[in-house]
């Protein structure tokens, strides 16, 4: 296993606690240091409940995984069937920790505590309990999963952190939107006094110090995360993250989510009436949509789908049917979303409904000229639902031509809305970051229900992997820090992220979302001078002038830049990754790769270097490349246009005596006519 040693003895000072962090002087040994390993040997047990729920199962073994790979000492896990003498970490609710005080109840959705006591640390939150009820709770969630029951992933623990010979088979991860304070405590334990980071899924990406002795310090904290659904399951679809990562397993990265609190509250919007839910749910022939929808939209204007889609939410709601699979409904949220296009109805009470927003056009691609259409029904399902289901809400997107709130009417009190932005274009599009923060700040003054997000970083990486060419990296890595405070500290409830950074941007919106008072440079510093050691200057300005060149207007001009878009593709190779950014950038990473000196710092320098450097030259080359065979065939057909020239003209000049001719043969037969028609008449 490779390991990086980092210099000093963790008895670790107490990090920024975050939201709702308590204070106060830990009472173990008389200085309130605990021990956990001394000279490599256990200095206390990990303590469960006798039936642990399955968060704090997972926090233990995690618990005695890290600290393992950190001294090489095993804590013993026991339950409180069989009581452990001397110092003890009391791992989820057991009968200790009510003895203490502490129950898992007593906290609030995601809130968890790390309390010192006297021979003990307590780590406990609240938990999702493996019951018969739980179990059977209907739900169509967002991601990894189309019920909750497949959001309870299934692991070999010890196989997937590298200790196959340990394996006792497969254990059942805590599901990534149940609640699970247990695993959140301890992973924060893990990281503010273990000194433990966790920048990607995989052994070549997590940080462990290497010291025999193991004592830690500091005061409480209670808190839970700021922000409260945190939807961006990284996999490593995309190209970045996947190669600066390296090679991963399934298991490797489901761990890995958990290990950054990502899922979280129950909220599910996306599209929800397309031909899948249609012909599973919607065959009523009063309200299937009149022209070219018809099979994909439905009649937004029948009093008959209204009551239809009510109905379904009150039965998901009461637990009596779950949606159609391609639904979205979670929680306390059932969502109402049109299909992806603009096929609407053609009824007359539709065609009326669509034409009171002609005048809500904004010219981008967030507009309002459906909105008084789809919301009209999003507020009259709403509206019956909250007869009987008050507490309950109805989840709808506002994307596309229906991303402005309605005018001549106000949402419903029941209705959650989730603004669709264009994030990742905020640092260098005004006009696009304009409308995109003015209609957000309208929903949020207008809205009474929970505000959740959907967040854009797909571009410009989407539409290079669907047209086969290479981008500049998009790094907004600050912009992005900003983008997710703002939208923290205005009350926003959570946040689905579409697309993929690098790993880097990634962990920092995890730890944003998590704190959002955290220094973004220092997290930085910390990542590049723990990640590269010896090469970490380096890298770290290789990465910052990638950042600096993609977030800056300036090399965005017309007509690169268009009122509603950038021109990705032209851009990236002629305005972003020039010949002399390029060499500037190339000598930066030759530096990290001289610099690197051990065999994991050379391992992660070449990841980056294949994952951006490479990438970054092979574009710009196929740029050239590309340009190169424009050249060449705008200089044969000028050549070949040359060429012909002569033999165009003579044609040319043929082609208008004919025309003479027949003109002039026309006149004549009409003069003649006419002349006759005349003899005629005398």
């Amino acid at each position: 296993m490779h390991r990086l040693v980092w210099c000093g003895v963790v008895t670790c000072c107490l990090l920024s606690s975050g939201a709702r962090a308590q204070s106060g002087d830990g009472p173990g040994k008389p200085d309130g240091s605990f021990t956990l390993a001394q000279d490599g040997r256990p200095a206390c047990a990990i303590v469960i409940a006798e039936h642990p729920t399955p968060a704090a199962r997972l926090a233990a073994l995690e618990l005695q995984c890290h600290v393992l790979k950190i001294t090489g000492a095993e804590l013993p896990i026991r339950t409180d069937g069989d009581p452990a003498a001397g110092p003890r970490l009391l791992v989820g609710e057991s009968a200790a920790t009510r003895a203490a005080g502490f129950r898992g109840a007593d906290f609030a959705p995601q809130e968890y505590l790390i309390a010192f006591r006297p021979e003990t640390i307590i780590l406990i939150g609240r938990d999702w309990e493996d019951t018969e009820a739980n179990r059977a709770e209907f739900g169509r969630p967002m991601s990894c999963g189309d019920t909750l029951e497949a959001t309870r992933h299934r692991i070999d623990y010890w196989v997937t952190v590298g200790y196959p010979d340990r394996g006792t088979g497969e254990i059942e991860l805590p599901g990534v939107y149940d609640d699970q304070g247990t695993c959140y405590a301890t992973y924060d334990f893990l990281e503010r006094f273990c000194d433990v980071r966790w920048y990607g899924p995989n052994e070549t990406s997590i940080i462990l110090p290497s010291q025999a002795t193991l004592t830690v310090h500091g005061a409480d904290v209670r808190r839970a995360p700021a922000l409260k659904y945190r939807d961006a399951l990284w996999s490593g679809n995309w190209p970045f993250m996947r190669k600066q990562w390296g090679t991963t397993t399934q298991s490797e990265v489901r761990l890995f989510w958990r290990r950054l609190r990502l899922g979280g509250e129950k909220w599910a919007g996306n599209h929800t009436f397309h031909p899948r839910t249609i012909q599973a749910m919607f065959t009523n022939p009063a309200y299937q949509a009149q022209g070219p929808g018809n099979g994909t939209q439905l009649c937004y204007s029948s009093p008959v789908l209204v009551d239809q889609v009510a109905q379904m939410a009150r039965d998901f709601f009461d637990g009596k049917q779950n949606p159609p699979e391609g639904w979205k409904a979670v929680g306390d949220y059932f969502a109402i979303v049109p299909d992806d296009n603009a096929k609407f109805c053609r009824c007359d009470a539709c065609k009326q409904l669509l034409a009171s927003g002609k005048d809500m056009n904004t010219g981008q691609f967030s507009s309002g000229t459906v909105s008084n259409y789809f919301f009209s029904f999003v507020n009259a399902v709403a509206r019956e639902v909250r007869k009987t289901h008050p507490d309950k809400y109805i989840a709808a997107l506002a994307y596309w031509d229906y991303a402005l709130p309605p005018r001549g009417f106000v949402i419903e009190p029941n209705v959650s809305i989730a603004p669709c932005l264009h994030t990742c274009v905020y640092a260098i599009h005004q006009e696009m970051r304009e409308n995109d923060l003015r209609l957000y700040r309208e929903w949020l003054q207008q809205a009474k229900a929970p505000v959740f997000l959907w967040n854009y970083y797909h571009h410009p990486m989407e539409p290079a992997l669907i047209d086969k060419w290479k981008c500049f990296p998009n790094v907004m890595v600050h912009e992005t820090a900003n983008t997710m405070r703002m939208f923290i500290r205005d009350g926003v409830r959570g946040i689905f992220i579409c697309g993929e950074q690098d790993m880097l941007e990634g962990y920092v919106i995890a730890k944003i979302w998590d704190d959002p008072d955290q220094d973004v440079d220092a997290i930085l510093r910390e990542f590049f001078q723990r990640y590269f050691g010896a090469a970490a200057d380096p890298m770290h300005q290789f990465y910052r002038r990638i950042e600096e060149i993609a977030c800056d207007p300036a090399n965005y001009p017309p007509p690169l830049y268009r009122k509603n878009g950038i021109d990705w593709r032209n851009v990236a190779w002629t305005h972003l990754g020039t010949a002399d950014r390029m060499e500037e950038l190339g000598a930066l990473m030759a530096r990290a790769q001289t610099l690197a000196e051990t065999d994991i710092e050379k391992r992660r320098v070449a990841l980056w270097h294949d994952a951006l450097w490479e990438w970054m030259q092979e574009g710009r080359a196929e740029a050239a490349t590309d340009a190169m065979i424009s050249r060449e065939m705008t200089r044969y057909l000028v050549g070949s246009l040359c060429a012909i020239a002569p033999a165009m003209i003579v044609l040319i000049g043929i082609w208008r005596f004919v025309q003479v001719y027949v003109d002039r043969s026309r006149r004549v037969s009409q003069v003649r006519s006419l002349g006759a028609a005349r003899v005629h008449r005398r």
